[in-house]
């Protein structure tokens, strides 16, 4: 098959490593969890606790199936993981007042001050990672990936 992609596929003929985007996904995705998790110790958090944290602080109140599709984690593993958080103070949970099949998930304020503590975390490393890139080139990064997103979708 040969369409305008074609040098990106890894059988074809002149395929390199360096010119996979993928690669270059994962390869960042895994260093800033990898970073972010060393990070997140000290506070006994790791990352799926912080992508629930932050789920819940973006959309209060939202339903655990909610909450498992914004941070891609299976309902399942969410669960336990929202169930440990409320269990450490730091998210409270409730059943939906029109759905008793619902449970509705909120930060309490151990969870607030959680979230300061993680988007202090956040921060730095975002300082440190995009160190030498204009506003500009984050948002036509922002841009891509959202196209590429929408297209995985």
């Amino acid at each position: 098959m040969t369409n305008k992609y074609s040098k990106y596929f890894p059988i074809h003929d002149d395929f390199s490593i360096d010119d996979f985007p993928y690669y270059w996904i994962s390869q960042v995705h895994g260093l800033y969890i990898k970073k972010m998790d060393n990070s997140l110790k000290s506070y006994g958090l790791d990352n799926s606790r912080r992508r629930i944290i932050l789920a819940v602080h973006a959309r209060p109140n939202a339903s655990i199936s909610e909450l498992a599709e914004m941070a891609i984690i299976k309902i399942p593993t969410a669960t336990k993981i929202i169930y440990r958080l409320k269990d450490e103070g730091i998210l409270d949970t409730s059943v939906c007042d029109t759905d008793s099949r619902i449970t509705r998930v909120s930060l309490t304020d151990k969870g607030h001050d959680m979230v300061i503590k993680i988007n202090e975390i956040t921060s730095l490393l975002f300082n440190d990672s995009f160190a030498g890139l204009k506003p500009a080139e984050i948002k036509k990064l922002n841009d891509a990936l959202k196209i590429i997103k929408n297209n995985l979708s």
